[in-house]
């Protein structure tokens, strides 16, 4: 009998595939999709067809498959599927819990068929008190009854990895009665840390601080573009830190698209997320569209400039004359078609979009492989918040909290696409751990069946009501220095004496070096302890204080300004592309663009460096001559400075200015002229900052001299010889 065709086939296909249910299983063959004899070999192929797959054409020999039998290890895929995060959660866990019966020398009690509510009790009881780490290191300890509520689950799932089976209902029934004697033993806090929404009018404050900010000096001057572009992309699409850090160029698709209602051509950019969250196998990857908005008010909040910046400046795209925006411009879409894709390279598919920056001996520079981890991101969002004024702590899970609240809240949002969003099984998880138990509803309105007041509810739970730049982020040379009369650091110091006078050559002893780092550590943790303390002081008292200052009618000051004329110049043409305004034809708002997408192109070039300028800039209370600009006369300026700064460090016996720095044509002017106030002080500069991070294989080079060096030793040598650095 004849074999059906593929066309023949599918419209009974599901007979094959189960009545159209997805089974699970991937592959680039339909199943129906199956080979087809010509007339004149039916005879043959149903003759062949019993028999051909009995000696299919393959590689391997049957003793190899029947080997692989014999050696199959079923737990391996019986076990349950744990990221790496929460294997390591989970080995920690196991870990304590040696440790404890180890240190109760209870050897017997390891084994977990031996487990009962009391031995839980005890467990707990001695983590809780039990200030020690890995190593010996302190910890911070647990402040809260929701992580003693974490603990146990996670028990729960080592006690089902060691044994196979669940802890039966009636211990853990049992278990919430110790965890509430637990945490009322421990004074544990009941009040779990607050899901801190970052909503679109704290979002654009935070943007303007990350584009103004000089605070805030990033290593690179990409980071920063970096960090704009997370905060955007991480309150549009609502995905995971981890989902936007591991987002790779193959995971971006750039087109030119029509517009449907006849305006102009619009830029098309399409993320598809990956790396999600997985469990039990990987997720369906999300696609989310963003379209170009043209005429917009702002473009802080435009991803297209910033990442066009970013692919133009990694020449990204697989024309190879699609080098600049102005290119772009002069694109268009043939007639009878809808889009023009805009290809990227291949060559990048596996590169992250997002990454680290790495410190070389000449300065900084942006990683071409590493991506962008999240220990970094951290501290990046939780300093521009505390930079903008914020009370309450901005984490990059502020913005997924608050883009889920408002998908939640919108009309146009259903459930099962807000759970395809945000990647969530059911409204369930949403409602349970990422809704804030801020209510935003105006219930005396409801209730009295009058107009809410919607503006001033939302306003009433923004982060932005916090607002106030007096607020204190650091401790003062003297709140720093009063910790060295805490008496646990004054006893360590007090060690540290007697054994320098015990000693010979005592700071080169293992013992004074341990205790060394060790007052360093107690120092650290005071000063840390101190800060908050005065955090929490000036949050109940300064109010207090303006309260009694505007009753006597005293004035109240607030020094806070924000400094645009401190900005490095290249920061100054950043922010001034992408805060103007819309322009008022659409050649002039294609032009708003391309320079705001230039602008971007030449900062991700630049090497911040990371270091204030006490200084004033050079400019300052200078006249610009008649007949030229303020930016042609910055720039003979700068030219006439890189000049006196070169004869310095070839002419001068003992100069002041870094000659690696001035070689760096990355860092901004003020940075490669920087003298130091003392030789000794460059000395320490140039052994900090460029021979600490020569590693094994790097290449070492002069560029004000154009010659390469060898090795550690022979920068050094050049340094002293040629530019009078002593090292």
């Amino acid at each position: 009998m004849r074999r059906r065709s593929p066309v023949d086939s599918s419209s009974d296909e599901s007979e094959y595939t189960g009545s159209g249910v997805d089974d699970g299983l991937e592959s680039d063959t339909d199943l129906t999709d199956v080979d087809t004899c010509t007339d004149e070999d039916d005879e043959q192929c149903e003759g062949a067809e019993g028999e051909a797959w009995l000696s299919p054409d393959e590689d391997h020999p049957p003793e190899h498959y029947l080997q692989q039998l014999e050696t199959f290890d079923e737990r391996e895929y019986t076990k349950e599927d744990y990221k790496d995060s929460s294997t390591r959660l989970l080995d920690r866990m196991e870990d304590q819990w040696n440790q404890c019966w180890t240190f109760l020398e209870q050897d017997h009690l390891h084994d977990y068929a031996t487990v009962s509510v009391g031995t839980l009790y005890t467990f707990f009881d001695w983590l809780l008190e039990h200030r020690r780490g890995k190593g010996g290191r302190r910890r911070r300890g647990t402040k809260y009854a929701s992580s003693l509520g974490t603990y146990w689950k996670v028990f729960r799932l080592v006690y089902e990895r060691a044994t196979g089976v669940r802890l039966d209902g009636k211990m853990n029934r049992s278990m919430h009665k110790v965890l509430r004697k637990l945490a009322k033993k421990h004074s544990l806090k009941k009040v779990g840390r607050d899901k801190a929404c970052m909503y679109v009018e704290d979002q654009t404050l935070v943007l303007q601080t990350n584009l103004v900010t000089t605070e805030k000096r990033y290593p690179h001057g990409r980071c920063r573009i970096q960090a704009q572009f997370y905060l955007q992309i991480g309150g549009f699409t609502v995905n995971r830190p981890g989902a936007i850090l591991g987002l790779c160029y193959r995971h971006i698709r750039v087109t030119l698209l029509r517009d449907p209602e006849g305006g102009p051509h619009r830029v098309l950019l399409e993320f598809t997320f990956e790396f999600t969250k997985e469990f039990l196998g990987i997720k369906d990857m999300n696609t989310f569209p963003l379209p170009e908005i043209i005429y917009d008010e702002s473009l802080i909040f435009s991803p297209h400039v910033l990442l066009l910046g970013m692919l133009f400046h990694d020449r990204a795209f697989a024309a190879y004359n699609l080098t600049s925006p102005e290119e772009l411009s002069k694109l268009h879409i043939p007639p009878g078609r809808n889009e023009l894709p805009l290809r990227l390279s291949r060559e990048l598919d596996n590169i992250p979009v997002l990454r680290k920056a790495v410190k070389t001996p000449t300065g900084w520079i942006i990683s071409p492989n590493e991506p962008l981890p999240y220990s970094t991101l951290l501290p990046w969002i939780r300093a521009l918040g505390q930079i903008t004024g914020f009370e309450q702590v901005t984490r990059p899970y502020s913005l997924r909290y608050a883009g889920g609240k408002a998908f939640n809240e919108n009309g146009n949002v259903s459930e099962a696409m807000q759970n395809l969003m945000m990647g969530h099984a059911s409204i369930g998880t949403f409602l349970k751990h990422y809704l804030s138990r801020r209510v935003r509803v105006d219930t005396q309105a409801v209730v009295r069946g009058i107009q809410p007041q919607d503006a001033l509810m939302r306003a009433a739970c923004t982060m932005s009501r916090s607002i106030d730049h007096r607020r204190p982020r650091r401790l003062t040379p003297e709140q720093s220095a009063s910790v060295n009369d805490h008496p646990t650091v004054r006893s360590l110091l007090d060690r540290r004496e007697r054994l320098k006078r015990a000693l010979k050559n005592a700071t080169k002893h293992p013992k004074y070096q341990e205790l060394n780092r060790r007052i360093n550590r107690e120092k650290q943790r005071q000063r840390h302890a101190l800060l908050q303390k005065v955090k929490e002081h000036w949050e109940y008292e300064q109010p207090v204080r303006d309260v009694e200052q505007q009753l006597t009618s005293t004035e109240i000051k607030d020094d806070h300004k924000v400094g645009y004329s401190t900005l490095l110049p290249a920061q100054k043409e950043l922010v001034d592309a992408i805060l103007a305004r819309p322009g008022l034809t659409l050649e002039e708002e294609i032009r708003r663009r391309n320079t705001a997408i230039s602008a971007v192109m030449r900062y991700c070039g630049i090497e911040e460096g990371g270091m204030h300028l006490s200084r004033p800039k050079r400019s300052s209370g200078r006249i610009t001559p008649p007949g030229k600009s303020e930016e042609s006369t910055q720039l003979d300026l700068d030219e006439k400075a890189l000049e006196a700064a070169k004869v310095a460090v070839y002419k001068e016996t003992r100069p002041r200015i870094c000659f690696v720095c001035l070689g760096n044509e990355n860092l901004p002017t003020e940075l490669r002229t920087y003298s130091f106030y003392t030789s000794v002080d460059l000395s320490k500069h140039f052994k900090r900052k460029h021979l600490q991070h020569i590693k094994e294989g790097d290449e070492l080079r002069c560029n004000l001299c154009q010659v390469c060096l060898d090795s550690k030793m022979h920068l050094r040598r050049h340094a002293l010889d040629v530019h009078g650095t002593v090292s």
